[in-house]
C-alpha cells in the first residue's frame, strides 16, 4: 500500500492550488482525479462525443462536464485534471472590500487574501482583451450600459487568457489555427494564443486558455506530484495516525477496485 504526506482529492481551483503548494515544500502528493486527462485532439466536438460524465456510471461515460439538474438551478461541473478550470469562462475577479465585512470569520479579511488575489492573478497569466480585438457583443453591451447611465461600471474584466496584441479581424481566415502564434508558459507547457474560436467553455483548440492544468498542476508536477486520473474516490477513513483512501480506477471501459 502506498503511502504519501497528502492525497489531494480533485484537481480543480481548491486542489490544484494545495497540491501546487505542499508538494513545493517537499511534500509527498497524490491527486486523484475522477476525470480524464484532456488533450485538444479529444475534446469533444461532435453529437456522440465524450460530453458528459455520469457519476453513477463513470466507467460508462466520462465526459466533458458534469450536468446536475436541481428543482431551481442547474449546475454544469468540469471532470478532468482541471476541474472547473476547464469549462468556466476564463473570468478572474478579486473580490471587493466590502464582501468581507459580514458574514465571514474573523481571520478571513480581505488585507488577508488580497496578497493571494495577486499571486493567483500571476499563475493563471491573466490579461485583459486587447482594444483591437473588442468583439461586437463587447461594443453592443457598452453601448447599452452607457445608454442606461451605467457606462462608468463597464469595463473590461480580467481573463486567464493569453492574447496576442497583433491578431486582428481584418486577418485573412481569422480563426485558422495558423495565426495563434506559440510560446511556453512560465511552467513550461507550450501553449498558443488567442484566436476567438469561442470554444472557450468546451476546450480551447490552441490551449490558449490558461486552465489549472497548465499550470498550478504543471508546476506541482514539476516539484514531484504524482496526478491520476480517472480515479474515483470512494471512501476516506481513520487509518494508524493518518487516513485511508478507497478508490476505484476507470480503465478498459470497467471499474477497477484500487
Amino acid at each position: 500500500m502506498a503511502t504519501y504526506d497528502v492525497i489531494v482529492i480533485g484537481s480543480g481551483f481548491g486542489g490544484s492550488v494545495a497540491a501546487c503548494r505542499l508538494a513545493e515544500k517537499g511534500m509527498k502528493v497524490l491527486v486523484l482525479e475522477r476525470g480524464r486527462r484532456w488533450d485538444p485532439k479529444d475534446y469533444p466536438r461532435e453529437p456522440g462525443d465524450a460530453w458528459f460524465y455520469d457519476v453513477d456510471a463513470p466507467h460508462r461515460k466520462h465526459g466533458w462536464i458534469d450536468f446536475r439538474i436541481f428543482p431551481d438551478m442547474a449546475v454544469a461541473q468540469g471532470a478532468g485534471v482541471g476541474g472547473g478550470s476547464l469549462i468556466y469562462a476564463n473570468i478572474v475577479v478579486k473580490a471587493p472590500k466590502h464582501i468581507f465585512t459580514q458574514g465571514w470569520p474573523e481571520e478571513i479579511t480581505f488585507a488577508e487574501l488580497d496578497p493571494h488575489y495577486d499571486e493567483v492573478g500571476r499563475m493563471m497569466a491573466l490579461h485583459e482583451l486587447p482594444d483591437n480585438q473588442l468583439t461586437e457583443r463587447f461594443r453592443l453591451m457598452k453601448e447599452g450600459a452607457e445608454a442606461l447611465d451605467y457606462g462608468d461600471r463597464f469595463h473590461k474584466l480580467p481573463l486567464a487568457v493569453t492574447f496576442d496584441k497583433d491578431y486582428h479581424f481584418g486577418l485573412e481566415d481569422r480563426f485558422d489555427e495558423k495565426h495563434a502564434k506559440p510560446f511556453v508558459n512560465a511552467q513550461g507547457q507550450p501553449q498558443r494564443t488567442c484566436i476567438h474560436l469561442g470554444n472557450c467553455d468546451i476546450g480551447c483548440d490552441v490551449k490558449a486558455k490558461n486552465t489549472l492544468d497548465l499550470n498550478y498542476i504543471a508546476q506541482a508536477e514539476t516539484h514531484g506530484a504524482e496526478v491520476r486520473p480517472l480515479h474515483v474516490v470512494r471512501t476516506i477513513a481513520p487509518h494508524e495516525g493518518g487516513y485511508r483512501v478507497h478508490f476505484d480506477r476507470i480503465a478498459g471501459g470497467r471499474i477497477v477496485p484500487g
